[in-house]
């Protein structure tokens, strides 16, 4: 089978979306676990512009081999925000916005577990962000018949394919453009 598939569906779907005048952000995190959390965290606006961009002190050891998938050290956060300090400013930004996210699933769920763990109130809403990796995956059409859904795509993969000369570097700012760049290129795709 030819990909990409790009139902109009999708492309159309992204054009609505994009009409909220959302924003896009990205997480690194300690790791991937129920006790983990966000140590950096990167939000722009539907043309890349940055919004917000920060390390965040965990306020612990960073795992050496999340080191390794993000190349954040112990020494880079020691004297940064923790996010009891960071969150206000990083609300401010999000309140009140959609917010799209690759595998938003999970960064929401770190973003509220740190939210909470810092002793904040987590007033966003899940409802809130949508998830451009989904709907990469239903443009690009690849079924899973396992879990009889699209098959999920690496980012990374998704803007190579798309011919997007932005990095997937796993650094917050890098990521959150990378995934504003790609929802515009999902509703302004022309099919051949």
């Amino acid at each position: 089978m030819a990909y990409p598939i790009a139902h109009p569906k999708v492309m159309e779907r992204a054009r609505e979306v994009l009409r909220l005048n959302p924003v896009f952000l990205d997480t690194e995190t300690t790791g991937i676990g129920l006790g983990d959390v966000v140590i950096e965290m990167a939000v722009v606006d539907t043309n890349g512009e940055m919004l917000y961009n920060s390390l965040i002190n965990p306020g612990r050891p960073i795992p050496e081999e999340s080191s390794k998938v993000h190349g954040i050290t112990n020494e880079m956060v020691k004297d940064v925000p923790m996010m009891r300090q960071a969150w206000p400013d990083i609300e401010a930004v999000l309140r009140g916005r959609v917010l799209g996210i690759y595998n938003a699933e999970f960064d929401m769920r770190l973003m509220k577990q740190s939210v909470l763990m810092a002793g904040l109130p987590w007033n966003l809403s899940d409802n809130q962000a949508f998830c451009v990796m989904k709907l990469f995956a239903a443009w690009y059409g690849e079924w899973n018949k396992r879990h009889s859904d699209f098959k999920s795509q690496k980012l990374e993969f998704a803007g190579q394919f798309c011919n997007i000369d932005l990095p997937n570097s796993h650094q917050a700012l890098d990521d959150a453009k990378l995934t504003a760049a790609l929802m515009q290129y999902l509703a302004n795709y022309q099919k051949t």
